[in-house]
């Protein structure tokens, strides 16, 4: 009997053990479940942490341009006359009266997989609008005559891209611009198309719509450079409307003049840099030509001003502020990613990294809209 009771006892000993052993488990699972909940709240204070630093800087970057955007109104009315405000309505009158009042609204062809299964990167028109161009991911150059798309015919569109012009370049093309002189003839124009890309190189392609061909053609520099190459990526590029200049920027803040000639017939091209401006700033976004070419406008980014280049005067430089101030003002909100003239060469057109698209009148800090 007293063996029997002792190995009972043993036996309630043994259960005891097991049960704090199990008590001692569970209270372990369930200080991780609980640890685990700390570190995820921890982790979510954080979170509110950073958000709420990141709504005081944008609070802050908003009282900025509140400021910024009352000094400019004041710079504007500065005069207090009726004077300006005169003047003002007399160009905001001249801008609401450009063109015919008819834009397009509906889309009348589609040209699918034009770069295959790649983005296209860029767009542009021919000046007699029959011909387009477009750069793309796949690194390529297609010339397209897209007016064949709109042909009443089930394949118009699919035919127009399988009979679209391609040509390789060694990059993705970011930028393409025809010449653009006016008041010449088509034989007279350059049948050249230039295409920008992403390793700084600007090539140059000679087209042929008849034969429909086109090919890259070898560049011969004269006195110096052996190519429009830049040290980074293609920003933009504009041919001037009165000569054979080609201006191209890039994101290292240089932007070339060249001057180019005819091709021969050997597929070979003379070309001459006139000019390299540099520009301060984190490289150029945007430019364009206006007085009829004799003029270049550049916006850098992280500056507040438009630099005008008089291309007749050694090329000046005369800046003037996006901000609408009469004084140049350090603080700017936006970026200028595109600069485009009027037709009647009296404003400039801007789009920005926000939310505004502005129209300056060309020459001035004034913003008509």
């Amino acid at each position: 009997p007293l063996l029997s009771f002792q190995n009972q006892g043993n036996i309630m000993d043994l259960l005891g053990d097991l049960g704090n052993a199990d008590q001692l488990t569970s209270a372990r699972e369930e200080n991780k479940v609980l640890q685990k909940k700390v570190d995820e709240l921890k982790f979510r204070v954080r979170e509110l942490t950073i958000e709420n630093e990141s709504l005081k800087a944008e609070v802050n970057i908003y009282r900025k341009e509140a400021i910024s955007l009352s000094t400019s109104m004041n710079g504007l009315n500065m005069n207090g006359g009726n004077e300006m405000d005169e003047s003002m309505e007399s160009v905001c009158e001249d801008y609401v009266k450009s063109g015919n009042g008819i834009f397009p609204s509906q889309v009348c062809a589609t040209l699918q997989n034009l770069h295959g299964v790649s983005n296209p990167l860029c767009c542009v028109l021919h000046p007699d609008d029959g011909l387009m161009g477009t750069g793309g991911a796949d690194g390529s150059l297609v010339l397209t005559q897209w007016g064949m798309a709109t042909a009443p015919t089930p394949s118009a569109a699919s035919d127009t891209v399988q009979a679209a012009i391609r040509v390789k370049c060694d990059a993705p093309v970011l930028k393409v611009a025809f010449p653009q002189q006016k008041g010449v003839s088509a034989l007279d124009r350059l049948p050249i198309v230039a295409a920008g890309c992403m390793d700084g190189n600007v090539k140059l392609m000679q087209y042929d719509l008849m034969n429909k061909s086109a090919q890259t053609l070898n560049v011969n520099a004269i006195g110096g450079a052996s190519m429009i190459k830049h040290g980074k990526y293609v920003k933009d590029m504009a041919w001037s409307p009165n000569a054979n200049i080609l201006a191209s920027a890039c994101a290292e803040g240089k932007v070339f003049l060249t001057k180019v000639n005819f091709p021969d017939d050997m597929g070979s091209v003379d070309v001459e840099r006139i000019q390299t401006l540099h520009l301060p700033g984190e490289g150029v976004e945007a430019l364009c030509f206006v007085d009829g070419g004799d003029t270049l406008c550049c916006f850098s980014r992280g500056t507040s001003y438009i630099s005008y280049f008089d291309l007749k005067d050694n090329c000046k430089q005369t800046r003037h502020t996006v901000n609408g101030a009469g004084s140049l003002d350090d603080f700017v909100s936006f970026a200028i990613l595109s600069l485009v003239p009027s037709p009647n060469g009296k404003f400039l057109a801007a789009a920005t990294d926000t939310s505004r698209n502005i129209i300056f009148e060309a020459g001035t800090p004034k913003i008509v809209r």
